[in-house]
């Protein structure tokens, strides 16, 4: 038999276009199903730069904190953004957050410092774990190494500390003493904050801490022969020479001090 005789007859019925379609007609709808690139337009990348902006001023406002400090020898008088003043004591150091001010009246206090505040929202003074929260009102804090002292000259003043709190009003003091506060009546808080007008007044205070005050207030450094384990109640002023100041409180003791300047 002859090959051009042998005749073979396809046993599909579809047509050669109708299986080309079939079999590769998905490669067109791969090619279709690529991810398109989304473009933002100008106004949403100018919305989003407004949002960045608001987010670094924000957390700039937060973050940035302003220092006052009153040296050794000298004063300083601070007012706060709300038109609360501050007068610092000689080594004593303020920090607050005048950009985020109106949005939280906190401030930090190393030292001393008579404080006027003027009536808004809450208004807390923070030295280390101690705190006092008032809205309107005048006070004095002592705040230096171990020893906490708040006095209250008008309004009313919350304290807390030694996990204590307690309210005090005109002429009264909280001062921590052995982890817990002790709460005094019927004072003179003007002598709390006489050191404003350069006038110290001492009730049974540890002579070392005079000295140190006095230290403190004329920049200078004293020594003695003598030992200072004594209580004394007395007052000077900071118009005297430091010499003089020495001598009012070393006399009743018989105590001769040296000054290192």
């Amino acid at each position: 038999m002859k090959t051009e005789d042998i005749k073979i007859t396809p046993k599909w019925s579809k047509s050669r276009d109708e299986i080309w379609n079939e079999v590769f007609s998905g490669l067109d709808d791969i090619s279709e199903s690529k991810p398109k690139v989304k473009r933002l337009t100008i106004w949403q990348y100018a919305a989003a730069a407004v949002i960045a902006l608001m987010l670094a001023s924000g957390a700039f406002a937060y973050l940035y904190t302003a220092t006052e400090t009153a040296v050794r020898g000298k004063h300083l008088a601070v007012t706060l953004p709300d038109g609360s003043g501050v007068n610092l004591n000689a080594e004593s150091e303020l920090t607050y957050k005048p950009y985020w001010w109106f949005a939280s009246r906190d401030v930090r206090l190393k030292g001393e410092a008579c404080f006027e505040v003027k009536p808004g929202s809450k208004f807390t003074v923070k030295s280390g774990a101690n705190s006092v929260r008032v809205l309107g009102t005048s006070f004095n804090i002592f705040a230096r190494a171990d020893r906490y002292r708040v006095t209250c000259l008008t309004g009313k003043v919350e304290v807390t500390a030694g996990g204590d709190s307690v309210l005090l009003t005109p002429n009264m003091q909280a001062s921590l003493r052995n982890g817990k506060l002790e709460v005094s009546g019927n004072i003179d808080a003007a002598q709390s904050a006489g050191w404003t007008q350069n006038k110290f007044a001492f009730i049974g205070v540890p002579l070392a801490d005079v000295v140190q005050e006095i230290e403190r207030q004329y920049d200078i450094h004293v020594t003695s022969t003598s030992k200072l384990d004594f209580m004394y109640t007395g007052n000077f002023s900071k118009t005297k020479e430091p010499e003089e100041a020495l001598k009012i409180i070393g006399t009743p003791f018989g105590i001769t001090f040296s000054i290192k300047r």
